[in-house]
């Protein structure tokens, strides 16, 4: 395999299994991406709101070889997000569980090309696909992010792939402007239009209603957002997340998850476009703000 490959074991992540004949038509209703989608070719990524269109949640959802719904999600967030979902359960049929004997890894690089002509897979967002008990997808919310792999047994070959390192894989997300919400979002706070949902392919607009669904579209139709996520690269020393962004002696911003120079921001979207139209850069403490 090649040195321009990398592969990182998901510690921080955990799988939970839905099982029950209501599975689809129950998240169905919950989240905001379109259940139908998910195949055994394809998987999504969504986020369940709370009931004024908050951010809670956010989770990868797909097919295992039995047809059980399958959720990727944060670790730190399962026991809770078990609980929503119990919540909104009430009679349906559905039995939710942690499923631990099926390991996540992330395989990034410059050489995917050559690893997903061997899968045969197809380089597109969601597109996935299962070889010898391994289940595969490409990153639905970017393909630049790269393969999710599922398994309970590494398959030999990726083996030998050399150990990445998260921060260089977070450096890729941040480049292409992909928030990671546990870091960049604040529960109960943020809203999923201001932080770039739409454009990472967790959000269907014609599904129709779920959770926190009218404000979600009230923010893309009637324009209502105010600010947005932008990537910026820090000149000077590192700039910690949550750090807030001051212009005019004024808070119109906040800077968030970063990997060596470059940093995601939460910003109003007027200063944004003021900065980007004057080619100015904010000062934060001992350091420069530029955005990219």
């Amino acid at each position: 395999m090649s040195e321009n490959l990398k592969i990182i074991k998901l510690k921080n992540r955990t799988l939970l299994e839905l099982e029950g004949d209501n599975s689809r038509e129950f998240l169905q209703s919950l989240v905001t991406n379109d259940i139908n989608l998910i195949s055994k070719e394809k998987s999504i990524y969504s986020a369940l709101l709370s009931p004024q269109g908050k951010y809670l949640y956010d989770f990868f959802i797909f097919k295992n070889t039995n047809n059980n719904i399958m959720i990727d999600c944060e670790k730190n967030d399962h026991e809770e997000l078990i609980q929503k979902l119990n919540i909104y359960k009430l009679r349906s049929k559905i039995e939710i569980r942690v499923n631990d004997k099926t390991d996540i890894y992330s395989i990034y690089g410059q050489d995917l090309n050559t690893l997903i002509s061997n899968l045969k897979i197809k380089y597109k967002e969601g597109f996935t696909k299962e070889v010898t008990d391994n289940l595969f997808f490409i990153d639905p919310r970017n393909k630049n992010l790269g393969i999710r792999n599922y398994t309970s047994k590494l398959m030999k070959k990726f083996s030998i792939i050399p150990a990445g390192i998260l921060s260089d894989w977070h450096y890729v997300r941040i480049k292409n402007n992909i928030p990671y919400p546990y870091y960049d979002l604040d529960k109960e706070k943020s809203f999923i239009i201001e932080n770039n949902f739409e454009k990472i392919n967790a959000i269907d607009f014609n599904k129709g209603c779920y959770i926190g669904q009218e404000n979600t579209a009230r923010q893309k139709y009637r324009g209502t957002a105010k600010r947005k996520l932008v990537v910026g690269k820090i000149v000077g020393k590192d700039i910690l997340n949550g750090e807030k962004v001051l212009y005019d002696k004024k808070v119109v911003g906040t800077v968030r998850s970063s990997s060596k120079e470059l940093c995601l921001v939460n910003i109003r979207s007027e200063i944004y476009d003021k900065c980007k139209k004057n080619k100015t850069s904010i000062k934060i403490k001992e350091s420069e703000l530029i955005f990219i």
